[in-house]
């Protein structure tokens, strides 16, 4: 004699798995931190661009990553920061990487612009001790009414996309150690 069971599997809404992984970013507030840096990373590489046009690509996928990350946050129920809701409500996000743009590129030199720098002081003396503690930095301009940094570098033995990677960390750590001070 043979039994048969039925198992009832329960539809999950898109909406269900939405906020389950809200939740999770939330709980694990790392990976919210390097998923989008990592994205960026996966993209390019599998692209397999390079120089300038890895960096904003990378930059461009970090943002659109944040950005989803923001909107996974609010179907969990979490409640955004004001800077949050205030660039939520202009279509972006409250982090201001999607603000850096490349101005000029060269190899041994890059200028960004970051209106940022701009407004905030202590994020423009931050980001110009911690490019300055680089090994492969050579000297750091910061221009703080053009919204823009000119970086110095040594080049030898690093590919650009490995340039702009560690750029992005750079810029992510001047942004949050910005925010803790």
């Amino acid at each position: 004699m043979t039994t048969s069971s039925t198992v009832e599997v329960q539809p999950t809404s898109t909406t269900d798995t939405a906020s389950q992984v809200g939740h999770l970013l939330e709980e694990y507030g790392e990976i919210a931190a390097i998923l989008p840096v990592l994205t960026g990373l996966l993209v390019t590489t599998q692209l397999r661009l390079r120089g300038a046009s890895a960096l904003v690509v990378n930059i461009a996928i970090a943002a659109v990553t944040r950005q989803v990350i923001v909107q996974l946050k609010k179907q969990a129920g979490h409640t955004p920061s004001l800077p949050a809701l205030a660039a939520a409500n202009n279509g972006t996000t409250a982090t201001a990487e999607e603000d850096y743009t490349i101005v000029h590129s060269v190899p041994g030199r890059i200028r960004l612009r970051i209106p940022r720098l701009q407004t905030e002081a202590a994020f423009a003396r931050r980001l110009e001790t911690l490019l300055l503690r680089q090994d492969i930095v050579l000297g750091v301009r910061v221009n703080r009414p053009a919204s823009s940094v000119a970086i110095r570098y040594d080049g030898t033995n690093l590919t650009e996309l490995e340039l702009g990677m560690r750029l992005l960390q750079i810029l992510e750590q001047a942004e949050q150690e910005t925010a803790q001070d």
